[in-house]
């Protein structure tokens, strides 16, 4: 499948400069805390039902910080169950935003992390070459379908990945941007 996340550049600073300006002047932030406390908890209402454990797949984690959001959703959902959450993420950068985000938060002891530095596509070809087909319970992709390809494809994948009962939460945020012609 022709799914991948494209890696920002190693210089990367006037992206992170532009991405912190749209959040601080828009409301995608906002809404999506909004949203993790009102309508997640229904969303994730079944996943975890009976289960000793819950295996997260998080495609374009990023730093972290709405991930960790979603866990104590689930941690409070399903207190004193492991949760694996395993992260997709191409960049080295924001694998190491995650990871000090995670040492630096409380009450995680019951959740595993796993990083795999590489593109969504890049997940498919080494799962389909290892020929491992591992289900999931609870599969988010947050402000990453900019990023490949096939979205269509990309999305079946994953799709297919998920257990009965699972869960499949895409997010994406439109941005108006008014074109003033001459």
């Amino acid at each position: 499948m022709a799914s991948s996340m494209r890696s920002l550049p190693s210089d990367h600073s006037r992206y992170l400069e532009s991405f912190r300006l749209f959040l601080e002047n828009s409301t995608e932030h906002q809404c999506m805390l909004e949203f993790i406390e009102k309508k997640l908890p229904g969303i994730i209402s079944s996943i975890g039902n009976g289960k000793s454990a819950i295996n997260i797949l998080s495609v374009g984690g990023g730093s972290g910080e709405i991930d960790l959001q979603i866990l104590s959703k689930i941690q409070a959902k399903y207190p004193g169950v492991t949760i694996n959450n395993e992260v997709i993420e191409p960049n080295d950068e924001q694998i190491l935003s995650y990871k000090e985000r995670v040492a630096k938060t409380p009450n995680l002891e019951n959740i595993k992390f796993t990083w795999h530095k590489e593109t969504s596509s890049e997940y498919e070809s080494r799962m389909n070459e290892k020929k491992e087909f591992k289900k999931w319970d609870f599969i988010h992709m947050i402000q990453m379908l900019y990023y490949v390809k096939d979205i269509p494809a990309t999305i079946q994948y994953f799709h297919s990945l998920l257990e009965a009962k699972a869960k499949l939460l895409i997010i994406l945020v439109s941005v108006f941007l008014p074109v003033l012609a001459p």
